[in-house]
């Protein structure tokens, strides 16, 4: 395995223009965080046009890795409580609004499971068969101990021999992307009363699967420990603008959406006030020099 010469990669930075505030901190973040995303990830933020560095320290680039990994720690934590929140609803929901007696989704004949319960699920994208998305929703049943004991032998389908896990428990092991994919897959009464419970009128429901889709695009980047804190808005669209508008009352135009306004909807969502302060905060008292200072704070201005 190669490893990596730190005393190389300190002289190639000190080449560039990059004053080391010291040695043995700066060596232990090239050896311990992957000098590809440490130093060109980062570093990159600080560098001039003819790629060197000009009165820049090398705490500065720590500072900023150090702030955007904070960052992603406290988004991931509340998404996880959203994902959480919109998992149990989707089971609840689904439960009530079909009064499915003893909760389990798979006894349900399968006509109405596919053409009532699911019936949208031609819309999930990417496009997905009925049977493959059963399959996804049973796939990792038998990591839960308690849900592995409820298995039914006798039935050989790979699927139906979890026929005996209600929604609720089959459901805790649903990856965001699954939770997502049955709300979008839902009939229209499941998919209302799922957005009602979080205060948001249904004819806000594009806009508000357009923020689900950003929440799980900043969640996959923060899991593959992607650079979080200047990631651009992927789903930016005018229907997630009037959602915004409907909760916040105000205006914001679809190619001014930034991870800032992103963060305000996870922080609502969650009832985690403290997200927004904190990263506003955060990012005022980050310690690099202007001009840097200057393109944080406009990153995190509301």
């Amino acid at each position: 395995m190669a490893i990596v010469d730190t005393d190389l990669t300190l002289n190639e930075l000190k080449r560039k223009g990059l004053i080391i505030s010291n040695d043995d901190e700066l060596k232990f973040y090239i050896k311990n965080f992957n000098v590809n995303t440490f130093i060109d990830e980062y570093s990159d933020f600080f560098l001039n046009n003819q790629g060197e560095f000009t009165n820049v320290e090398s705490r500065e680039i720590i500072a900023l890795y150090t702030f955007d990994k904070n960052l992603a720690i406290h988004i991931f934590k509340d998404l996880l409580c959203i994902e959480k929140i919109i998992n149990t609803n989707v089971s609840n929901e689904t439960i009530n609004v079909f009064d499915i007696k003893d909760k389990c989704l798979l006894k349900i004949d399968e006509n109405i499971l596919k053409n009532k319960i699911l019936r949208n699920l031609s819309t999930v994208e990417p496009h997905t068969e009925y049977r493959s998305f059963l399959f996804r929703m049973t796939k990792f049943l038998d990591s839960n101990k308690t849900i592995k004991k409820m298995v039914n032998w006798n039935e050989k389908d790979e699927v139906l021999k979890w026929n005996n896990v209600p929604l609720d428990m089959m459901c805790l092991t649903w990856s965001f992307s699954v939770t997502f994919s049955f709300l979008i897959a839902s009939c229209e009464e499941i998919r209302g009363k799922i957005i009602n419970n979080f205060n948001i009128e249904s004819k806000h429901y594009k806009g508000f699967v357009d923020l689900i889709k950003n929440f799980i695009h900043v969640r996959n980047h923060i899991s593959h420990n992607i650079v979080i804190y200047d990631l651009p808005v992927k789903y930016a669209t005018q229907e997630l603008c009037n959602l915004y508008f409907s909760i916040f009352n105000e205006q914001v135009k679809k190619e001014n959406f930034r991870l800032i306004h992103i963060i305000k909807f996870i922080a609502k969502l969650s009832n985690d006030q403290s997200l927004l302060d904190k990263t506003i905060h955060f990012a005022k008292t980050l310690n690099i020099k202007e001009p840097f200072k200057s393109r944080i704070n406009k990153l995190f201005e509301l």
